[in-house]
């Protein structure tokens, strides 16, 4: 499957209609279905539904796609009792979604990546989601697009055997506005939007708010796989940015001060200070700035930010001077 131009334009008939990418695995059925997630279908390799998938995985991927190898793919069958419940819930959100925006498809149904640990993806397909996993642009429940499968990688955690594995959705997002770096929004802005994104032309983000979060998403896929690690992948995605431009030490501190606010920001200079004076190294600095920060997501957008800004003198000097009123107080 070919990387589409559009990173949110890839929609359930892509999947299962048109030339018929995906096909129905009711027949795939093996023995060792069940080893990892109870209530999945584990779908046989020598499938297109099969194939179909993992392309779309590896072609996220990207660059690592030589790297990455798929285990296993797996699909919800909806053969619990909760399940059939949470897939009849969606397919009514769909309807009401659909008429609210005027009807004939407007439901605006897209596939989208949700990354974690193999317990917190059980727990899902168990018991549906329970917390928000982002807060870069709103609280609630991030997805990457398809194109974009790397943004929400980071979040996986290898398992007791080196296995990571990831959910493909699907995702009612209805109309969707835009939510600025930064925001603490929870819900929708007015009854008019179901959804939120970084950005409406080309989105990397996609935000279900938590009212939402088990309504408006259906697990449809699990891809279990073996890649390098999530600190690995962030660290070559932040390389990629930064050679995007230049980005100074100096400017990626001041960046971060304005996005994390007087508490954190303070913590950012006191690791800024001890780089200045060389008591840590540029690699420390930046394991101290992950932590503080506490999304990957939201340091990359602070990278990106940063770059190709000059940092100006009056503009340090009020920062600097913000962080040390902020460490007085504490």
């Amino acid at each position: 499957m070919e990387e589409q131009d559009d990173p949110v334009s890839m929609t359930v008939e892509d999947f299962e209609g048109g030339e018929a990418i995906l096909e129905d695995s009711s027949g795939s059925e093996t023995d060792d279905q069940l080893a990892h997630f109870a209530g999945l279908l584990k779908i046989g390799e020598e499938t297109r539904e099969y194939d179909g998938v993992k392309n779309t995985f590896l072609t996220g991927m990207k660059g690592h796609a030589k790297d990455t190898q798929v285990v296993a793919i797996y699909k919800n069958s909806a053969s619990t009792s909760p399940m059939k419940a949470r897939f009849a819930a969606f397919k009514a959100f769909e309807q009401v979604v659909s008429q609210k925006n005027g009807g004939q498809g407007n439901a605006n149904v897209k596939y989208g990546w949700y990354s974690g640990s193999k317990e917190d993806i059980s727990q899902i397909i168990s018991h549906g989601f329970a917390l928000c996993n982002g807060q870069s642009h709103g609280l609630g429940v991030y997805l990457s697009p398809t194109s974009f499968l790397l943004d929400g990688l980071e979040y996986s955690r290898a398992d007791e055997n080196d296995m990571r594995h990831i959910l493909l959705c699907k995702v009612i997002m209805g109309k969707m506005e835009v939510i600025p770096a930064g925001s603490k929004q929870r819900y929708p802005r007015s009854g008019e939007f179901d959804s939120g994104v970084d950005n409406l032309e080309a989105p990397r983000r996609l935000v279900v708010w938590t009212t939402f979060m088990n309504s408006h998403i259906l697990p449809d896929y699990i891809i279990s796989f073996k890649a390098p690690s999530s600190t690995t992948l962030l660290i070559n995605r932040i390389n990629e940015i930064r050679n995007l431009g230049f980005v100074s030490v100096s400017a990626l501190h001041l960046t971060m001060v304005k996005f994390l606010g007087p508490a954190r920001g303070a913590l950012i200079s006191r690791i800024y200070e001890d780089f200045a004076k060389r008591k840590v190294n540029v690699v420390q600095l930046f394991h101290a700035a992950r932590r503080i920060t506490g999304d990957d997501q939201l340091l990359i957008e602070i990278f990106k930010s940063s770059t190709n800004k000059p940092v100006r003198r009056e503009l340090r000097r009020t920062c600097a001077a913000q962080a040390a009123a902020e460490l007085r107080r504490r």
